[in-house]
């Protein structure tokens, strides 16, 4: 890089100006930080964060304005992600994330080409804890099991569960829904949070079984949940 040197006789009035041009034509091309930020970050850090969290230690639900996305790599799928975010009239939490019917208004609708910017950026919050592979298809055995146990252990008093209803569903609003759960979610992600919420959402109030099940009723369970359209 060229080398400029103040000159002999250079006001200092002058000098600070020349000094701060050379400094905007150096951050403005880029020399000295890299390739320009990703646009989808850039989506995501000017407009999302403004409700969701991105980074940081878990949190508690009554804490934060909107869901973590702090693993939302591991936690979302991506075609339906782009698509929700485009069209967001689905409601994760029937009755609203904290409640404040001040809140109840529709998600921010992005364009084609912002949804898929921010969800390729969203793809790269990962969580180490939630392991790739760990959940599969659940055995017929699995899945029998699993429902066995969702309905024992009164998980649809809090989630909208699907059923052959003429709604299409039953269950509570108190937390989030599990209508369409296979097309939106993961289900490594599912099944990790299921073993222990309060690692990603503490103080939440889940029901949570005492003495703990254990990991293969919560793995049938899932297999179960993982079959919900």
């Amino acid at each position: 890089m060229r080398e400029y040197r103040l000159t002999k006789g250079r006001s200092p009035k002058r000098a600070a100006i020349f000094l701060a041009s050379m400094t905007a034509i150096l951050v403005l091309g880029g020399v000295g930080r890299g390739t320009a930020a990703d646009p989808g970050e850039q989506l995501v850090k000017t407009t999302c964060m403004q409700c969701h969290r991105i980074e940081g230690v878990p949190a508690p639900r009554k804490t934060k304005k909107a869901p973590d996305l702090i693993w939302a790599g591991n936690k979302y799928q991506q075609d339906w992600l782009i698509a929700w975010l485009q069209n967001p009239d689905f409601k994760h939490y029937p009755v609203g994330y904290d409640f404040r019917p001040d809140r109840k208004k529709r998600h921010l609708a992005l364009s084609l080409d912002q949804a898929k910017a921010a969800a390729a950026f969203l793809a790269t919050r990962k969580d180490p804890r939630i392991k790739d592979g760990a959940m599969k298809t659940g055995t017929t055995e699995q899945v029998a099991r699993g429902r066995k146990l969702y309905q024992e252990h009164g998980c649809q008093n809090c989630h909208y569960t699907p059923a052959g209803t003429p709604k299409g569903y039953v269950g509570g609003t108190s937390s989030t829904s599990f209508i369409k759960l296979s097309e939106r979610l993961k289900a490594d992600w599912v099944y990790r949070f299921n073993l222990n919420p309060n690692d990603f959402e503490p103080d939440s109030g889940a029901y949570i079984p005492k003495p703990p099940l254990p990991d293969e009723d919560i793995y049938a369970i899932t297999a179960y949940m993982m079959t919900f359209k």
